[in-house]
């Protein structure tokens, strides 16, 4: 008899073992897959940024090269024009003297004009530089920003 009132309770017993256990694996797989979740979430959004950081990058590079590539135009236009003004000038010229004067004004005036533009044209090229990499340097900061996060935890 003893035997026929503890069955019951060893069968309640592992039942509520077994529920308890069920609800607890549940439980903790629904917070797994949550964390899984919230994780390619995190991930997805991180790489819709790295793109767009790399969009912004290619924008940025592209507008540059089309400024650099305009200034160069200009300046190789007004270069030309300036030699044949400086042609002409030196075809008129009455003696030797006047024409290696003007010559060398020219020479002068040239190189000055070449190196004032060389110097711009750097400054351009560093700014565009500048610009290109920011969208990238920013991604790179919240990708050590994200890894002493993730250290933290």
């Amino acid at each position: 008899m003893a035997t026929a009132k503890t069955a019951p309770r060893a069968v309640k017993s592992a039942t509520e073992a077994f529920e308890t256990m069920t609800s607890a694996s549940s439980e903790s797989v629904r917070e797994n897959i949550d964390r899984s979740i919230a994780a390619m979430s995190e991930a997805s959004s991180f790489g819709k940024q790295n793109m767009e950081a790399w969009m912004a990058s290619a924008q940025a590079a592209q507008k540059g090269f089309e400024t650099l590539s305009a200034r160069t135009v200009a300046f190789q236009k007004a270069a030309m024009e300036n030699h044949v003004a400086a042609a002409k000038s030196l075809m008129t010229s009455k003696s030797v003297q006047e024409f290696v004067e003007k010559q060398n004004d020219y020479a002068k005036g040239a190189f000055e004009a070449y190196v004032a533009e060389l110097t711009t044209v750097s400054d351009l090229v560093a700014g565009v530089a500048k610009d290109a990499i920011a969208p990238i340097n920013d991604r790179v900061n919240a990708v050590g920003q994200l890894i002493q996060t993730s250290a933290a935890r």
